[in-house]
């Protein structure tokens, strides 16, 4: 029963954007966010769809920076320094230091993934694993997922911190360790009230 009330609870962010689907409206698939506040608006600059002739976007080579082409328009040019991150073909990605994560959850708890090369001797080809993060903010740094970083973030929300212990015995599973780290931000409350 408490699995199914953890999955109900997790579900609500996508059930209220299920129930917004009819007040929907157009979000390009490509485009770049210039701040935090212009992601949690949807706000894209020089923004296209990926079936839109004559534009697309690219990472200058030498440069870190990232262009955009249009059609009867001068190209758009951004220091990767100076965006907070970019959609390309419909997914969302921050940037943070130098490199680029995907968004997987914004809502009160943000976490993102990224590739990681596996350079394991195995006999098969290589490898790559997903690692998760997490930041407090939008505009927060990203970290690891691990109860030392979680504790140290959350240094003001001691309710969580046994639950954050818990986080490293799931290491070797990054995926199952987000969704748990998810769902430890919608923990209903347990406590018990004495009748009067």
């Amino acid at each position: 029963m408490k699995t199914v009330v953890l999955a109900a609870i997790a579900a609500l962010p996508f059930s209220a954007l299920a129930q917004q689907a009819n007040n929907f409206v157009s979000f390009p698939d490509n485009g770049v966010y210039l701040s935090a506040t212009d992601f949690s608006k949807h706000k894209l600059t020089d923004g296209f769809d990926s079936d839109q002739p004559g534009y697309r976007m690219h990472e200058e080579t030498f440069q870190r920076a990232l262009k955009v082409d249009q059609p009867n328009a001068p190209e758009a040019k951004f220091a990767l320094s100076d965006l907070w991150g970019e959609r390309k073909a419909g997914v969302d990605y921050r940037s943070f230091d130098g490199e680029l994560y995907r968004v997987e959850h914004t809502d009160r708890v943000y976490v993102y993934s990224k590739p990681t090369p596996s350079w394991m001797m195995t006999s098969g080809p290589a490898q790559s694993i997903t690692s998760y993060y997490f930041s407090r903010e939008a505009n927060s740094p990203i970290h690891l997922i691990t109860s030392q970083n979680l504790e140290d973030i959350y240094y003001d929300q001691p309710d969580k911190q046994a639950a954050f212990d818990q986080i490293d015995d799931l290491s070797k599973d990054p995926a199952n360790q987000a969704n748990h780290l998810v769902r430890l931000f919608y923990a209903t409350d347990k406590s018990t009230h004495a009748a009067d």
